[in-house]
Protein backbone atom coordinates (compact mmCIF):
# COMPACT_ATOMS: atom_id res chain seq x y z
CA UNK A 1 0.00 0.00 0.00
CA UNK A 2 1.56 3.31 -0.78
CA UNK A 3 1.93 5.86 1.88
CA UNK A 4 0.07 8.97 1.75
CA UNK A 5 1.33 12.46 2.01
CA UNK A 6 0.89 14.71 5.14
CA UNK A 7 -1.49 17.18 2.45
CA UNK A 8 -0.42 19.88 0.07
CA UNK A 9 2.99 20.57 -0.31
CA UNK A 10 3.40 24.31 0.84
CA UNK A 11 3.38 26.66 -1.12
CA UNK A 12 6.68 28.76 -1.48
CA UNK A 13 5.00 32.20 -3.14
CA UNK A 14 2.27 31.85 -0.69
CA UNK A 15 5.11 31.74 2.03
CA UNK A 16 7.23 34.47 0.43
CA UNK A 17 4.08 36.47 0.67
CA UNK A 18 3.25 35.96 3.91
CA UNK A 19 6.77 36.86 5.53
CA UNK A 20 7.05 39.46 3.35
CA UNK A 21 3.19 41.14 4.37
CA UNK A 22 3.94 40.41 8.12
CA UNK A 23 7.43 42.05 7.67
CA UNK A 24 6.00 44.97 5.96
CA UNK A 25 3.39 45.41 8.45
CA UNK A 26 5.25 44.98 11.30
CA UNK A 27 7.67 47.68 10.68
CA UNK A 28 4.60 50.31 9.52
CA UNK A 29 2.09 49.21 12.88
CA UNK A 30 4.21 47.27 15.52
CA UNK A 31 3.53 44.08 17.12
CA UNK A 32 0.15 44.96 18.54
CA UNK A 33 -0.96 46.76 15.84
CA UNK A 34 -0.94 44.29 13.20
CA UNK A 35 -3.30 41.40 12.72
CA UNK A 36 -3.03 37.58 11.31
CA UNK A 37 -5.91 39.19 9.28
CA UNK A 38 -4.25 42.08 7.82
CA UNK A 39 -0.95 39.86 7.26
CA UNK A 40 -3.41 37.69 5.27
CA UNK A 41 -4.93 40.32 3.04
CA UNK A 42 -1.77 41.83 2.38
CA UNK A 43 -0.13 38.45 1.09
CA UNK A 44 -3.55 37.89 -0.90
CA UNK A 45 -4.25 34.36 1.15
CA UNK A 46 -6.79 33.28 3.48
CA UNK A 47 -6.14 33.41 7.18
CA UNK A 48 -5.90 29.57 7.56
CA UNK A 49 -2.88 29.87 5.28
CA UNK A 50 -1.43 31.95 7.59
CA UNK A 51 -2.38 29.77 10.75
CA UNK A 52 -1.18 26.65 9.12
CA UNK A 53 2.47 27.92 8.91
CA UNK A 54 2.53 30.04 11.99
CA UNK A 55 0.27 28.75 15.35
CA UNK A 56 0.63 32.92 16.70
CA UNK A 57 1.76 36.23 15.47
CA UNK A 58 5.21 35.88 17.79
CA UNK A 59 5.91 33.14 15.89
CA UNK A 60 5.38 35.02 12.43
CA UNK A 61 7.75 37.94 14.12
CA UNK A 62 10.60 35.60 15.09
CA UNK A 63 10.26 34.06 11.17
CA UNK A 64 10.63 37.59 10.09
CA UNK A 65 13.52 38.41 12.17
CA UNK A 66 15.10 35.75 10.08
CA UNK A 67 13.91 37.44 6.93
CA UNK A 68 16.88 40.34 5.99
CA UNK A 69 19.61 38.73 3.70
CA UNK A 70 21.95 40.39 5.58
CA UNK A 71 21.45 37.79 8.72
CA UNK A 72 22.45 35.28 6.63
CA UNK A 73 26.09 36.10 8.04
CA UNK A 74 25.13 36.06 11.02
CA UNK A 75 23.93 32.37 11.38
CA UNK A 76 25.89 30.89 14.30
CA UNK A 77 26.68 27.78 12.68
CA UNK A 78 28.82 30.45 10.12
CA UNK A 79 30.35 32.46 12.69
CA UNK A 80 32.18 29.80 13.90
CA UNK A 81 33.61 28.77 10.42
CA UNK A 82 33.86 32.45 8.72
CA UNK A 83 36.85 34.92 9.36
CA UNK A 84 36.31 37.66 12.43
CA UNK A 85 36.16 40.12 9.77
CA UNK A 86 33.43 38.83 7.40
CA UNK A 87 31.28 38.88 10.92
CA UNK A 88 31.59 42.31 11.51
CA UNK A 89 30.67 43.10 8.12
CA UNK A 90 27.80 41.07 8.57
CA UNK A 91 26.68 43.44 12.09
CA UNK A 92 28.01 46.02 10.03
CA UNK A 93 25.40 45.84 7.53
CA UNK A 94 22.62 44.45 9.12
CA UNK A 95 22.50 47.12 11.46
CA UNK A 96 22.97 49.45 8.12
CA UNK A 97 19.54 48.47 7.08
CA UNK A 98 16.96 51.07 7.90
CA UNK A 99 14.11 48.31 7.85
CA UNK A 100 16.73 45.71 10.54
CA UNK A 101 16.93 48.90 12.76
CA UNK A 102 13.06 49.44 12.59
CA UNK A 103 11.97 46.10 13.43
CA UNK A 104 14.65 46.07 16.24
CA UNK A 105 12.73 49.35 17.82
CA UNK A 106 9.50 47.68 17.28
CA UNK A 107 10.72 44.72 19.17
CA UNK A 108 12.37 46.25 21.85
CA UNK A 109 9.15 48.73 22.59
CA UNK A 110 6.71 45.53 21.93
CA UNK A 111 8.85 43.73 24.98
CA UNK A 112 7.95 46.62 27.32
CA UNK A 113 4.60 45.42 27.11
CA UNK A 114 5.50 42.07 26.48
CA UNK A 115 8.62 40.67 27.95
CA UNK A 116 8.28 37.19 27.00
CA UNK A 117 8.67 38.64 23.42
CA UNK A 118 12.66 39.95 24.65
CA UNK A 119 13.28 36.44 26.40
CA UNK A 120 11.92 34.49 23.33
CA UNK A 121 14.05 37.09 20.81
CA UNK A 122 16.90 36.43 23.71
CA UNK A 123 16.28 32.71 23.54
CA UNK A 124 15.90 32.21 19.33
CA UNK A 125 18.55 35.41 18.20
CA UNK A 126 21.07 36.89 20.28
CA UNK A 127 21.96 33.43 23.05
CA UNK A 128 23.08 31.43 19.76
CA UNK A 129 24.93 34.08 18.16
CA UNK A 130 26.25 35.35 21.74
CA UNK A 131 27.48 31.75 22.51
CA UNK A 132 29.25 31.88 18.46
CA UNK A 133 30.69 34.90 19.10
CA UNK A 134 32.26 34.45 22.45
CA UNK A 135 34.18 31.31 20.36
CA UNK A 136 35.09 33.42 17.66
CA UNK A 137 36.76 36.67 19.52
CA UNK A 138 38.13 34.18 22.37
CA UNK A 139 41.38 34.02 20.43
CA UNK A 140 41.96 38.11 20.27
CA UNK A 141 41.33 38.25 23.89
CA UNK A 142 43.87 37.20 26.75
CA UNK A 143 43.02 34.77 28.64
CA UNK A 144 40.42 35.07 31.99
CA UNK A 145 38.91 37.93 30.14
CA UNK A 146 34.36 37.90 30.78
CA UNK A 147 33.34 37.65 27.17
CA UNK A 148 30.18 38.06 28.15
CA UNK A 149 30.76 41.46 29.20
CA UNK A 150 32.31 42.40 26.17
CA UNK A 151 29.70 41.30 24.13
CA UNK A 152 27.56 43.08 26.74
CA UNK A 153 29.65 46.34 26.18
CA UNK A 154 29.97 46.14 22.44
CA UNK A 155 26.80 45.16 21.91
CA UNK A 156 24.80 47.44 23.76
CA UNK A 157 27.06 49.93 21.92
CA UNK A 158 26.04 49.09 18.70
CA UNK A 159 22.19 48.82 19.55
CA UNK A 160 22.33 52.12 21.02
CA UNK A 161 24.50 54.06 18.85
CA UNK A 162 21.84 52.52 15.69
CA UNK A 163 18.53 52.96 17.37
CA UNK A 164 19.06 56.33 19.07
CA UNK A 165 21.11 57.90 16.60
CA UNK A 166 18.65 59.74 13.94
CA UNK A 167 21.16 59.98 11.21
CA UNK A 168 21.26 56.00 9.99
CA UNK A 169 24.90 55.15 9.81
CA UNK A 170 26.36 53.34 6.58
CA UNK A 171 27.49 49.68 6.65
CA UNK A 172 31.85 51.10 5.98
CA UNK A 173 30.63 53.87 9.31
CA UNK A 174 29.33 51.22 11.26
CA UNK A 175 32.23 48.26 10.44
CA UNK A 176 35.06 50.84 11.67
CA UNK A 177 32.52 51.44 14.77
CA UNK A 178 32.55 48.06 15.60
CA UNK A 179 36.16 47.45 15.17
CA UNK A 180 36.91 50.61 17.31
CA UNK A 181 34.78 49.23 19.77
CA UNK A 182 36.37 45.85 19.89
CA UNK A 183 39.75 47.12 19.84
CA UNK A 184 39.29 49.81 23.29
CA UNK A 185 37.93 46.53 25.12
CA UNK A 186 41.45 44.90 23.99
CA UNK A 187 40.76 43.16 21.12
CA UNK A 188 43.43 42.20 18.97
CA UNK A 189 43.23 40.02 16.32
Amino acid sequence: MAERSAGRPRDPEADNAILTAAFELFLERGLDGTSIEQVARRASVTRATVYRRFATKEELLFSVIELPREVAALDPERILVAPPEETIKGWAALMSTPSSVQLLRRIVGASADNFELMKRYWELFIAPRRAALKELLRPGFPPGTDLGLVLDMVGGALFYHSLTNPAQSTAAELETYLKSLLRHTGYQP
